[in-house]
């Protein structure tokens, strides 16, 4: 399916493109195993997602879409898509309760979190030199789910909410190379609770359209008793991507 997708972006790319000039469209994905830590807590103690939980790795993918144009006042616009997905089981060392329920010590206890995030986001560029800064919003929607289950308890709460989070990016061109250096961040904090996501990152792209990109990636969840969940969770890693550019 994912594949499927990067295919159908390539071919509105390049329709629209030749539709037309003076459009600048890019794209690009990757999926990576990403180091997944933290605590959350449903009306009772933190459960440490790697120590209780026997969670450490979580499966990462994310695409991405971007249309820049140079009509004035109007922002350019990106949509990217995350999901995220980890899955443990664990012999739990000590008792504890998540929303309403007991795992008691010495149980098993088989646990699932998976986040989705689609996302749009409206940008300016102030300076598209060599140096490109970007400035904007991210409206972000973030699905998702906790689940834990034993012999004896079993409870899941979903995570659905819109965040709107304030956005910047920058990136240095190196002339004659294909070559850039560049960065992002997203971030918002609203009534006791936060989201931001970072990314820095080195890339080159070829004279054909085709590009790599190498980077590090990090997301922190902090949810302070929204849907009956607390959160304080880190994703990241380092990461691979194929681009487009048009």
């Amino acid at each position: 399916m994912k594949r499927s997708l990067a295919a159908t972006f390539a071919l509105f790319a390049s329709t629209a493109l030749h539709a037309a000039p003076g459009l600048s469209i890019y794209g690009g994905g990757y999926n990576w195993n990403s180091d997944f830590n933290g605590t959350l807590s449903s009306g009772g103690a933190s459960i440490d997602v790697e120590e209780d939980l026997g969670m450490g790795k979580a499966d990462q993918s994310v695409i991405w879409l971007g249309l820049e144009h140079p009509v004035p006042l109007i922002p350019n616009v990106r949509v990217r898509y995350f999901d995220l997905y980890e899955s443990a089981s664990n012999r739990l060392q000590r008792s504890f309760v998540f929303d309403d329920q007991v795992f008691v010590a010495s149980n098993r206890v088989d646990s699932e979190l998976e986040l989705e995030m689609l996302e749009g986001t409206l940008y300016y560029t102030p300076i598209d030199t060599n140096l490109k800064l970007d400035v904007g919003v991210t409206i972000r929607h973030v699905d998702g789910f906790v689940r834990l289950s034993s012999v004896i308890a079993d409870s899941r709460l979903n995570i659905d909410e819109v965040l709107p989070l304030a956005h910047g990016a920058a990136r240095m061109e190196i002339p004659g190379t294909g070559a850039y250096v560049g960065g992002e961040l997203n971030a918002i904090k609203y009534n006791g609770s936060s989201m931001s996501d970072y990314n820095v990152r080195v890339g080159w792209r070829s004279d054909f359209l085709l590009g790599v990109e190498v980077g590090y990636s990090q997301i922190n969840l902090n949810l302070d008793d929204v849907s009956l969940l607390t959160t304080d969770l880190d994703m990241g890693g380092p990461y691979l991507a194929l681009s487009l550019g048009f």
